[in-house]
């Protein structure tokens, strides 16, 4: 399916909601049948340490767009660690609150409106599917943010696994004994190749090689991001560069293990981290190609998304509810 199927339909006037529920903000979009995200707006999510509290705050968001007059078909919701079978949120690593979050009952009853909730890492393979120009049957895409994370394209459709939790990259072992991480266990892929993986190495190399003459001494650690690191890198800072060749070698032995189980026709990567360019794709495309199982005869292309992590995410979490819609209107 696609947008060009939706246009079929009477609903050029018609809208959803796409929400986004990450780590670092929370973005809202409206999104009409062609994929454009009309209006929006963002929640700084680490300023909730109550869930209740992000909950009313999610709600003040939405209800803006159904007050302003909009015909609000429904709301489609991605979220990190969401269990499928319960439509929970189920102790997300990077979000402040433990427990179960029952964000989908609490936006039903608020609103009377179906709502549809998938992994946070779904929604990039969501957005391809059904807003890509391009299509592929079998592909992966990464998602390199304040976490790892990834959705999985096998023969058009995608993988979920058992409770929703397939594609979980971010947390393959790529150093046995490495670093802690969040989930309980050690040298997780999202220790080393997310944006704070990429922070934990800076300050790792500070420590053991170079110590405080670096300018980085000069940064706050509220300040660093992998912008501000990258900026670095690109006027040489060594610091900057081996940050980013780590992330790259680990992503790239990563990938090729999925490529063993998967065998994708393409990988994309998005979010933040991507937009250091050739300092993360190029030692992550020499690590994936020196890794890769030779029975591959074909290169297999890593490219960036055509899609921003966040637009992608929206239009990803809208197309739940324009699917569902289609399918049960038809």
């Amino acid at each position: 399916m696609s947008a060009s199927t939706f246009q079929n339909h009477s609903l050029i006037n018609s809208f959803v909601i796409g929400i986004d529920i990450g780590g670092t903000n929370t973005r809202i979009g409206l999104v009409n049948t062609l994929g454009e995200i009309v209006s929006d707006s963002r929640i700084d999510t680490p300023l909730f340490f109550s869930a209740n509290l992000f909950l009313e705050a999610l709600a003040l968001e939405v209800d803006f767009f159904f007050k302003a007059g909009h015909k609000i078909l429904g709301i489609g919701i991605g979220a990190p660690s969401v269990n499928l079978k319960s439509e929970m949120i189920e102790n997300a690593a990077n979000l402040n609150w433990e427990g179960p979050l029952a964000v989908t009952h609490f936006l039903k009853n608020r609103f009377q409106v179906p709502v549809a909730i998938t992994n946070d890492a779904n929604l990039m393979v969501l957005a391809h599917q059904y807003f890509g120009k391009i299509k592929y049957e079998h592909f992966v895409v990464v998602t390199l943010g304040t976490g790892v994370g990834s959705g999985i394209c096998c023969n058009g459709m995608l993988l979920n696994g058992r409770d929703g939790f397939a594609g979980e990259v971010g947390h393959l072992i790529v150093e046995p004994l490495g670093r802690s991480c969040h989930c309980g266990r050690q040298g997780c892929l999202e220790t080393y190749s997310s944006a704070n993986g990429i922070k934990r190495s800076i300050m790792m190399l500070m420590a053991q090689k170079y110590g405080s003459e670096d300018v980085f001494k000069d940064i706050k650690i509220n300040e660093l991001d992998t912008k501000v690191i990258a900026e670095l890198a690109s006027k040489g800072n060594q610091i900057a560069i081996e940050a980013f060749h780590l992330a790259g070698t680990m992503l790239g032995a990563a990938l090729a293990n999925f490529v063993v189980l998967f065998n994708p026709e393409i990988i994309f990567l998005t979010g933040g981290v991507t937009n250091a360019g050739s300092l993360l794709f190029g030692p992550t495309i020499e690590a994936f190609n020196q890794s890769l199982l030779n029975v591959y005869p074909e290169a297999i292309p890593i490219e960036q998304s055509v899609f921003g992590e966040s637009e992608g995410a929206v239009l990803g979490a809208a197309s739940l509810i324009w699917n569902t819609y289609d399918t049960t209107n038809n």
